[in-house]
Order: C-alpha cells, then sequence, then structure tokens
C-alpha cells in the first residue's frame, strides 16, 4: 500500500485530500549512454521551472549525472494517473525518440517505493560504481538548485536532506565505499589494466570540472604520471593543475599535445565533439604509429564514436566501466546487506517525519486559539481582580498557561498519533469539534 502524507493546513481541509511523490528516471541500468545523451536536459533550470508550471505539480527536483536523469515531483493523489503522464509526456516531446523506445527504458516509483530509491540512491547501492561519494553531491547541488528555482517544498526538502544523511550514515557505518569508489577511480583502475603501471605516462585531463577533477585526484595519488590540464576557462584549468601538480595547457593548444601524450581523458560539458575524427587523424600522423589510448567520460559524449575505427586508437567510454561496477558488486556484497538495513531503518523514520508534518499546522491553529482565548479571558480576570503587584500577575499567568498545556496534552499527542497512522479522519473530526480556523481565516464548513 503506497504512503499518503499530507504538507498543510489546507490538505486537511480538502476531506482526506492529500500529496503524493513519484520519480521518473532513467539511469544506466536500463538506458544506453546514446539514450541517456537524448533524455538529458540542456537547460536544467529552465526545464524545472517548467515542469513546476504544469497543472498537477506541486514541487519538483531534477537530478542529472553521468549515469542517471530523474525527475522528482508532487501531487494530489487524485491527480496522479494525469501528473504522471503530463510530466512523462512533457518529457518525451524534449527528444528525438520514438514513443516505444522512450517509454520502454522509462523508469516510475511512487511514494514509499520513490523513497527508497532516493534513500538507496544517496547510499550508493543504486551507482554504476556501487558505494562512489560523488552521487552525494549531486543530490545536494540538486536540491540546491530547486531551492534556488522555488520548485521544491517541504515535503521533497525533507526527503532530499534526509536521503543525504542518510547516504552520509551509511558511508560512515559501513565499507561500501572503500576502493574504486568513483567514475575517476575506476577510470584509472581500467588505465592500469591496460597499460600495467602508470610511472611516466604522459596524461592529459581535457576538462577541468567535476569529473576531470575526481580522475585527476585519482590519477595524482599515484604519484608517477605526468599530466596535464586542458580547460576552456584557462584559469579554471590552471588551478586543477596546481592542485595534482601538473601543467597547464591552452585549450586550442591541445591537438598539439595528442600528438605527445599516452593517454586522453576528455570529462567536458561541451554539447559537441571535443575530438573529432578529422582532428585525431591529423594528430597520429605526427606520432609515427604510436598507440593513443582515449578515455571519454563526458555526457553526452565529446568523442566521435569514429575514432574508434582508427589505426593505433583505443577509445573507452562510460559502459566500459560496467565491468568494474560488477567485480565492485561481487566484492562488496556484505556490505550492500548492512546498508540496505540502515536504509530501510533511516525509510521508516522518514515516512514517520513527513507523517508528523501533516499534523503541524494543525496543532499550531489549536495552540494559536487556545492561547488567544487564554489572553482575551486572563485580561478580563485581571480587569475585575483589580490592582495586582506583579507577582500576583505571573501566579495567574503561570496557572492559565498550566491549564492550557494539561487540557491540550492529549489532543495534540493523539493529533500526531492519528497523522502518522494516516488517519485523516480523526484529523477532520479535530478540526470540527474545536471549530478551528485556518491561517486563511476560512471555518471548517
Amino acid at each position: 500500500m503506497q504512503s499518503k502524507f499530507l504538507s498543510s493546513i489546507e490538505a486537511v481541509e480538502a476531506e482526506g485530500k492529500i500529496e503524493n511523490i513519484v520519480n521518473l528516471r532513467f539511469t544506466h541500468k536500463e538506458a544506453p549512454v546514446t539514450l541517456l545523451e537524448g533524455v538529458t536536459f540542456k537547460e536544467p533550470r529552465k526545464i524545472l521551472k517548467e515542469i513546476h508550471a504544469l497543472d498537477f505539480v506541486k514541487e519538483c527536483v531534477i537530478l542529472q549525472t553521468c549515469n542517471r536523469v530523474e525527475i522528482y515531483a508532487t501531487f494530489s493523489e487524485q491527480d496522479l494517473a494525469k501528473a504522471k503522464s503530463e510530466i512523462a509526456e512533457y518529457w518525451w516531446q524534449k527528444t528525438g525518440f520514438g514513443k516505444e523506445k522512450f517509454y520502454h527504458a522509462l523508469k516510475e516509483s511512487f511514494d514509499s517505493q520513490a523513497l527508497t530509491h532516493l534513500m538507496r540512491l544517496t547510499s550508493g547501492l543504486e551507482s554504476m560504481i556501487v558505494g562512489e561519494d560523488q552521487i552525494l553531491g549531486q543530490v545536494q547541488e540538486a536540491l540546491e538548485e530547486a531551492k534556488k528555482c522555488s520548485t521544491i517544498g517541504l515535503l521533497l526538502k525533507t526527503s532530499f536532506e534526509k536521503a543525504i544523511k542518510t547516504g552520509r550514515r551509511v558511508r560512515i557505518k559501513t565499507k561500501i565505499n572503500k576502493g574504486a569508489v568513483s567514475i575517476g577511480s575506476a577510470a584509472i583502475e581500467l588505465l592500469e589494466e591496460t597499460f600495467g603501471d602508470l610511472k611516466d605516462k604522459k596524461i592529459i585531463i581535457i576538462g577541468a570540472g567535476e569529473t576531470g577533477g575526481l580522475v585527476g585526484k585519482a590519477l595524482a595519488s599515484r604519484k608517477h604520471a605526468v599530466i596535464f590540464v586542458a580547460n576552456r576557462t584557462y584559469e579554471r584549468g590552471v588551478k586543477l593543475a596546481r592542485m595534482l601538480s601538473g601543467r597547464t595547457v591552452r585549450f586550442n593548444k591541445v591537438k598539439d599535445l595528442l600528438a605527445e601524450v599516452d593517454v586522453a581523458i576528455v570529462a567536458t560539458a561541451a554539447p559537441h565533439y571535443v575530438l573529432t575524427k578529422k582532428l585525431v587523424q591529423k594528430v597520429l600522423l605526427k606520432r609515427e604509429g604510436k598507440k593513443l589510448f582515449i578515455m571519454d567520460l563526458s555526457q553526452p559524449r565529446n568523442v566521435e564514436e569514429s575514432v574508434s575505427i582508427l589505426p593505433n586508437v583505443e577509445l573507452r567510454s562510460i559502459d566500459d566501466l560496467r565491468g568494474i561496477a560488477k567485480t565492485n558488486l561481487k566484492m562488496r556484497h556484505s556490505e550492500i546487506e548492512k546498508a540496505e538495513a540502515l536504509v530501510k531503518r533511516e525509510l521508516k523514520n522518514l515516512e514517520s517525519i513527513l507523517k508528523q508534518e501533516q499534523a503541524k499546522p494543525l496543532i499550531s491553529v489549536l495552540c494559536n486559539k487556545a492561547e488567544e482565548i487564554r489572553r482575551k479571558e486572563m485580561k478580563k480576570a485581571l480587569r475585575l481582580l483589580g490592582k495586582l503587584n506583579d507577582g500576583q500577575q505571573k501566579v495567574i499567568d503561570d496557572l492559565t498557561l498550566v491549564l492550557i498545556e494539561r487540557v491540550l496534552y492529549h489532543p495534540v499527542k493523539n493529533l500526531r498519533k492519528a497523522a502518522v497512522n494516516g488517519d485523516v479522519e480523526t484529523m477532520l473530526v479535530a478540526k470540527k469539534l474545536f471549530n478551528l480556523i485556518s491561517s486563511r481565516g476560512d471555518k471548517v464548513k
């Protein structure tokens, strides 16, 4: 049975109308690189606002990484089918794929399943490289972007923050992130399988972004490799090169350096090919038969696929890291079980928190009304009693406060319990019994 969450006083007033969460996604598990490229949003901030503006959507977050594109959204339960269909249709129309191909690879989860997926994601259980740490930062960035665009509310904010904390806790309590846990370290592991020792190998990193930085750090830990860094923004390239004790290369000089290096790792965010077949052909003329190893870690791909058919060139992509992922999966089986158990416990905790949130506005209105009555009646009583000193007034004030607290203790406790149990009827009855008014000033009918 799917979990149900109320997020505001209006939700309670609407005779049981509730909010739900949906997760629509394409991931490395089902979608090849070409499909992931096609469903990736080129202007995520603009798309985020457009999805939020759809008829049934209340909150939304977009998460994009090299291995996944995901949309999280909330909406009313009665609009579940319409909302899911509307978001999916909007997404499909942004791609150039046939409808059957798009929907065949599209995966969906609702409520508890969506929250479970999010927690497994931050814990590294859904990553190509199980336990990798990079996903935590990427989920945090997705959350911050949604905050900036004002597309997130209480439900997704609470869920994402709890999922991030769970991911950190999993890494502290288990060894799931030991070994080759990022795209960067896995890429270097693949290079070592190819070359053996990387001692004195000349390697250029094209792109000084997050992925380029991860690869660079993994390389620098080997100490012996000769590292070059090229980036369109030269200053950013300089910064990474200094961090890695490497050398910076002007972007327009990459072609010249390709004639000398052993390995080229491409990790830019360019929407076009950085290394084309034509360019690499010219480079090979200067290499005199020396083999060039190219690894394309970009999303979308930045190396033209036809480069792979050129002589003395070995081209690898993110897809080639799947073998390493499978090896890690076997090695970490016991840690995965520990992580999954922790996720289950944290999920129950999150669901309890979300359910209790539904009672907060109602409890707030109840307590505010009681306090308003207390102050009004105490003012009358003090006027009738005549002149009292500060001590006497404090005794009366304390007495009325205690009375209100004692009277409301069980109603408040039972409202919280009703929220956790999904007992919307009790909450509606409480509104009628206490004749409560929402923040908008509307009486319950």
